[in-house]
């Protein structure tokens, strides 16, 4: 896969070295971290409850792709230039970026989708993903003919996924991996229903107990961890970009 290299991901390299670091050390630096670094400290009970193992049962029954060849790069751009999006990837050390933008107007830019790639393992880490939904609207109200928000349900964020999750695959990661923040109750909710639904799996709640420091020095906070393998993901998404491909095509000809 060709990719550039961008002033970012610097960033993330120290990062996840500094992770790394402290992850060893947190847990004999409890006593002195505070409770207040979740939200909703005196309710965190009742959060585990919401992502419980029953959660995990169901989402595992969920429905999942029918097996179907993944996409390359090409196919993928391709799909996404017909849509009116054009996607670019970006990467320095384990960091990279997918940026999405307007095919009409470049200087559009739509969202991004930022991580690395965990150094000596399997795991994509999907560390945020951002649609400016105000580029959004003013990119259909340009070309309202051709720009089609992404062709699914899940709209500009799953084509920036894939892309992603393709970086991953090439470079021999299984497995993706993001943490639904839990900034404010109502939101949490939508987010984890949202990936639920694309094809990730709750894997648990990330509380402000001491057995959470590490995955809260992680990922910077709390909220639901989930977690799917690459290729599921890829099958799944592979199959919902056909199915919008081919209603296209037929509203097209009729």
């Amino acid at each position: 896969m060709a990719v550039t290299n961008f002033a970012f991901a610097h960033r993330a390299s120290v990062w996840w070295m500094m992770a790394l670091f402290f992850v060893g050390a947190a847990t004999a630096f409890a006593p002195v971290i505070p409770s207040s670094l979740c939200r909703r400290h005196t309710t965190i009970s009742s959060q585990r409850k919401y992502a419980s193992a029953k959660d995990s049962v169901e989402t595992k029954s969920a429905d999942t792709a029918t097996e179907v060849s993944i996409w390359t790069e090409a196919e993928l751009m391709e799909f996404a230039s017909q849509q009116g999006i054009l996607l670019s990837l970006s990467t320095l050390g384990p960091g990279y970026r997918a940026i999405a933008r307007a095919k009409h107007n470049e200087t559009l830019v739509l969202g991004y989708v930022e991580g690395f790639l965990r150094p000596g393992g399997t795991i994509l880490h999907l560390d945020k993903m951002e649609v400016f939904r105000k580029m959004v609207v003013k990119a259909k109200s340009e070309n309202p003919t051709e720009f089609s928000q992404g062709g699914t349900v899940f709209g500009i964020g799953l084509l920036m996924g894939y892309i992603c999750l393709l970086y991953g695959r090439d470079n021999g990661y299984s497995v993706g991996e993001f943490l639904a923040i839990d900034d404010e109750e109502r939101q949490h909710r939508k987010l984890v229903e949202f990936y639920k639904r694309s094809g990730f799996e709750i894997v648990r709640y990330v509380g402000d107990g001491i057995g959470d420091i590490p995955d809260r020095i992680l990922w910077g906070g709390c909220g639901t961890l989930m977690r799917q393998d690459i290729d599921i993901l890829l099958q799944r998404w592979t199959l919902l970009l056909k199915n919008s491909r081919a209603n296209k095509q037929e509203k097209s000809s009729s």
